[in-house]
């Protein structure tokens, strides 16, 4: 492992443990919706994550997108100064607030996954640089 991957890996570590804090907050209930979907359905909605950015927006995307039942998915920022993260999920079978459940459960996992392989990696770099000294 060299001290570029290293680096990545703690950037890395340090985005999921990130991501994991605010997924526990949206659970309890910390988020919001644009007004004006009532019109479209349970299965169209725009939620808004206060003081997030591209680094949950492209992850929770990149999992939902894959879900069969979404028709479609996608993120904006809406101004660089904005604090703010506009998702947008589109279904015709699923309720997009369960939609959005399931991506953040999954996507939780993922991170999950992560930090213990980090972890488990870093333990045994640093058992083998002991060694090497």
């Amino acid at each position: 492992m060299t001290l570029t991957s290293i680096a990545e890996a703690c950037a890395l570590h340090v985005s999921c443990k990130q991501t994991k804090e605010y997924l526990n907050k949206l659970k309890m209930g910390a988020l919001a919706e644009l007004a004006g979907d009532e019109k479209n359905g349970e299965g169209s909605r725009t939620f808004v994550f206060t003081n997030e950015g591209h680094t949950l927006g492209n992850a929770l995307k990149t999992i939902i997108a894959r879900y069969p039942e979404v028709d479609f998915c996608g993120y904006t920022i809406p101004h660089p100064t904005e604090q703010k993260l506009h998702f947008r999920i589109q279904s015709r079978r699923d309720r997009a607030i369960d939609i959005l459940k399931r991506g953040l459960e999954d996507l939780e996992g993922l991170c999950d996954h992560t930090i213990v392989t980090f972890e488990k990696e870093m333990a045994e770099f640093n058992a083998m640089k002991v060694e090497n000294t």
